[in-house]
């Protein structure tokens, strides 16, 4: 999968210039509207994709500590993807291709200096995707189109290359997905020895009995009639 990825990025670096165009004489001409949606995906996608990442977290507090701990170690592969792609940006320094190309585009181009290649935020929003999809698989089923919306968007409004945008998936995959394994068994070691420790204890685990599933209907009714007999037969 990775020498497919790298593949891909390689093709769409070759052909850059005709999908960046293509793409955005096609964004440029939709209506208003279109346009300010994929501008609000563009900028403020990412939110959406750290409270569902939030929502994920309080799920896999409920679920036992492994499950938070695969969590906690899968943030810190979105923080180390986020690190690699500012690297990445400064080590290639490619300008962005609103400054390549004479080109009227939905979002203001960013200076010369904010480099393009790989792109943050499809960088940041992979991640974090994936980061819910380890804790939460449904909850991922909701972060991957998200993040991929996001992606196209940077390139629907102007600022980046589809290569750009690919190139910070697979960065992001790959930093989640070593951290991940990598980093769950360690961090749930020090969230055993973290639980000495009352408050962080009331921290780390949720209520059993708030969170304890109840048995189906019948199974209570059962148990009443039953304890009922008991009662009932135990009187003189």
């Amino acid at each position: 999968m990775a020498a497919a990825g790298s593949l891909a990025v390689l093709v769409l670096l070759l052909v850059r210039g005709m999908t960046y165009r293509g793409t955005v004489a096609w964004s440029t001409h939709l209506p208003g509207p279109v346009q300010s949606f994929f501008s609000a995906v563009s900028e403020y996608g990412i939110l959406g994709l750290l409270a569902l990442f939030a929502v994920a977290a309080l799920r896999a507090r409920r679920r036992g500590l492994t499950h938070l701990a695969r969590g906690i170690a899968a943030g810190f592969g979105v923080i180390a993807a986020y690190v690699s792609s500012e690297i990445l940006k400064v080590l290639f320094s490619e300008l962005r291709p609103c400054h390549h190309f004479t080109v009227a585009t939905i979002a203001a181009c960013p200076e010369a200096a904010d480099w393009s290649w790989p792109s943050n935020h499809a960088t940041i929003s992979a991640a974090i995707a994936l980061a819910v999809l380890s804790m939460a698989p449904r909850l991922g089923l909701l972060a991957l189109p998200l993040a991929g919306l996001i992606g196209f968007s940077r390139v629907a409004v102007g600022v980046h290359y589809f290569h750009d945008v690919l190139a910070g998936v697979l960065l992001a995959a790959l930093a989640v997905t070593v951290l991940t394994a990598v980093g769950t068994p360690p961090v749930a070691r020090s969230l055993t020895w973290c639980r000495r420790f009352p408050l962080l204890d009331r921290l780390l685990t949720a209520s059993p009995d708030r969170h304890r599933a109840r048995p189906p209907r019948h199974v209570r009714l059962d148990s009443a009639r039953t304890a009922q007999g008991r009662s009932e037969r135990s009187l003189p």
